[in-house]
């Protein structure tokens, strides 16, 4: 064995050497930490600076000169130096973790334990923890993306090489030198608008017109089940890949990739019945070549359910899309829910064209007479001069889909992109003159503002969070509804007996009609719940469009959110579909005997023996469907409203606060204003 020197110290030793010199570096940290409170940005500092310039500089030289010890200690017990093992995004992940805990535990449902809360001192809370907890959210956001957050990463891979990715060039620049994070959120949504160049289109038609086989000629890819009955919750997006692949969102699961051979495991009844895997969005990649440019296509399922619905009910229902295509088989005729659909889609603001599908089973003359026909009855019921287009998914008529492409998709296509350009010069240029008006501010010598209008700005302050306050509230409430509807399976029952006894005892209900009436009364008590929630969240946008709008002018900025950014967010509701009911009910013998409380009571034990355990199995995938539904929406309307309503708290800060820009400051803020004042006049700055 080799001998051991006398002064060499154990594994024990050496492990405690090496933990106290790492304890003596994070004591010296800290005490740099202390040094530099004279340029703390803390709002509560502890300490007072009684250290001067030359003081400090004399302290970190011997803090430099303990550390350069500190390595020569285990150096020369030839201790190996611990590796730096922790990123730093992890450690600031974990502390805004805890930031989040924080703000969570200032909610009224937590802060009641300290004595009772008023109402309306219960919104201001929600909205104090609203604010917070946002705002934790967007850094941490910052930090788990990455690159993807990186904006200037992200416009230096923009191909446009207009005006507007230079404008944007330059407020990135200025807003990440000047520290005017709350402009981040704005300047992000502008870029996700010039990288997004999906033109969507979304296929209706009754189950069996021929949806799947249209989609699997027109991408000329064999992907969509044909010949299966579809899940009716969660319509199917076809986008473009460079190989084909499943993506699954299922609640409470991350994203899921799977082979495109198993699409039909999530897409159809028969293998997903009721949608028990829970499944809430499904995004198939094909590598083709109609997809190429942007274009995806939205498989929805049949129309049957949807369309008889009133049609403020059915339109949060749709998807997203810029085009609906109404799908008619060719040997059918124009139904009431085609022209429901329609319509509908008019009202929302969707361009809507019918495609004739099995063209190839008419002759040239039949088709023409066929479209001519479809075309009368639309102008003549809607008042509305659709273009029909005759399709076929046989190889020979091929030109049928291109001419169908070519006429109708093209142009809208080339429109969208053109609105979509001046949408975001329109943004772009108030977005220019809110960064402005923060230079400016932060140059004006600080005035002493009127109480009035140092009142009027607590009042602006108050409103913002009075609005995140009901913003809180309404994720509650959505949370509340769909954990309510979970176990929500006997009061349904009730309900449903209800109906039937009296329907047995006023309408003389016939056996034959009881499973269309219990499939009404099951589908209208759980719309009624989900409508109701649409509603509030409906209001719940106004309101807070009308909150920033009122805000916005006072403040006198031109960056205002126009009402289709948040009226436009609460849409694709799922939709509540028990499936097929199976129900063998009679009319109870001694029903006119019995009273109604045993009538209902003997019902509803007859139902719950019949489809007690498939309504069951239905709401338990509707809660999860909902759940997911509603916190993506919430969060879209919140990520929306803190655009605008961070850069209105940060003005209002900026003309009441303290704050005053050093000489050195001033300089660089002023080159950085008559930089983007000298962009005016230019198209974009313009727009």
């Amino acid at each position: 064995m080799p001998e051991v020197p006398a002064n060499s110290l154990n594994s024990n030793h050496a492990r405690r050497l090496s933990v106290t010199c790492r304890h003596i570096d994070k004591l010296l940290a800290e005490m740099e930490s202390t040094l530099s409170i004279s340029t703390s940005k803390l709002a509560f500092p502890q300490y007072a600076p009684d250290v001067g310039p030359a003081q400090r500089r004399v302290i970190e030289d011997y803090i430099s000169r303990i550390r350069a010890q500190l390595v020569r200690v285990l150096d020369g017990q030839d201790i190996e130096r611990p590796p730096s093992d922790i990123p730093v995004s992890r450690a600031l992940h974990v502390n805004l973790t805890f930031v989040d805990i924080a703000a969570e535990e200032l909610k009224p449902e937590y802060m009641r334990g300290y004595g009772e809360i008023p109402a309306a001192a219960a919104v201001e809370l929600n909205g104090i923890a609203g604010e917070l907890q946002s705002l934790a959210k967007q850094l941490d956001r910052y930090l788990t993306q990455g690159a993807r957050e990186n904006l200037q990463e992200r416009l230096n891979r923009l191909e446009q090489s207009g005006g507007e990715v230079a404008l944007l060039k330059k407020l990135e620049s200025i807003i990440a030198s000047q520290g005017l994070v709350e402009f981040r959120s704005t300047l992000s949504m502008i870029i996700d608008r010039l990288e997004d160049n999906s033109f969507e289109i979304a296929i209706f038609g009754r189950v069996s017109s021929g949806k799947s086989s249209l989609l699997n000629s027109i991408l000329d890819a064999n992907v969509l089940p044909v010949g299966v009955t579809p899940i009716t919750a969660v319509p199917t997006r076809l986008l473009y890949g460079d190989a084909p692949i499943v993506h699954v969102w299922r609640a409470n699961r991350s994203r899921e990739e799977f082979d495109i051979s198993q699409l039909q495991e999530f897409v159809s009844e028969q293998l997903n019945p009721a949608n028990e895997k829970h499944v809430t969005r499904i995004a198939v990649q094909l590598p083709s070549a109609r997809l190429r440019e942007g274009i995806a296509f939205v498989d929805t399922p049949g129309l049957g359910s949807l369309a008889t619905r009133g049609a403020a009910e059915t339109l949060a229902y749709l998807p997203r899309c810029d085009l609906g295509v109404v799908l008619i088989d060719a040997g059918s005729t124009l139904t009431p829910d085609d022209l429901q659909t329609i319509q509908i889609l008019y009202g929302a603001a969707i361009p809507a064209t019918v495609l004739l599908s099995k063209a190839d089973l008419l002759s040239p003359e039949d088709r023409s007479r066929v479209i001519n026909y479809v075309k009368q009855h639309i102008q003549e019921q809607l008042n509305l001069d659709l273009t029909v287009h005759a399709v076929s998914v046989m190889p020979g008529n091929k030109e049928l889909m291109t001419r169908w492409f070519e006429e109708d998709i093209a142009p809208l296509y080339s429109q969208r992109q053109e609105l979509k350009i001046r949408s975001i010069r329109r943004k772009l240029g108030a977005l220019q003159q809110s960064v402005e008006t923060a230079l400016r501010t932060r140059l004006r010598p600080k005035e002493q503002m009127s109480p009035i209008k140092v009142e009027q700005m607590r009042v602006l302050e108050s409103e913002l969070r009075q609005a995140s306050g009901r913003l809180e509230e309404m994720k509650k409430a959505a949370r509340g509804v769909a954990n309510e509807l979970e176990f929500a399976g006997t009061r349904i029952l009730r309900t449903v007996a209800a109906t039937l006894v009296e329907s047995w005892s006023k309408q003389g209900l016939t056996d034959d009609e009881v499973p269309a009436l219990v499939d009404k009364a099951v589908m209208g008590t759980v719309q009624e719940q989900t409508e109701s929630l649409r509603r509030r969240m409906d209001a719940l946008t106004h309101k807070l469009y009308e909150t920033l709008r009122a805000t916005a002018k006072v403040l006198e900025v031109q960056d205002i959110p126009a009402e289709h950014e948040f009226s436009g967010v609460v849409r694709e509701m799922p939709a509540f579909d028990i499936g097929p009911l199976n129900v063998h009910l009679k009319r109870p013998v001694l029903l006119s005997l019995l009273g109604g409380d045993i009538s209902r009571s003997v019902v509803t034990r007859r139902l719950a023996g019949t489809v007690g355990e498939q309504l069951a199995k239905s709401l338990s995938a509707y809660h999860a469907l909902l759940y997911d539904w509603s916190a993506r929406t919430l969060d879209q309307i919140q990520r929306r409203f803190d655009a605008y309503a961070n850069s209105y708290r940060a003005q209002v800060e900026r003309l009441v606060g303290s704050h005053a820009s050093p000489a050195a400051e001033k300089a660089a803020i002023a080159r950085d204003l008559e930089g983007l004042e000298s962009l005016h006049g230019q198209p974009t700055a313009a727009s």
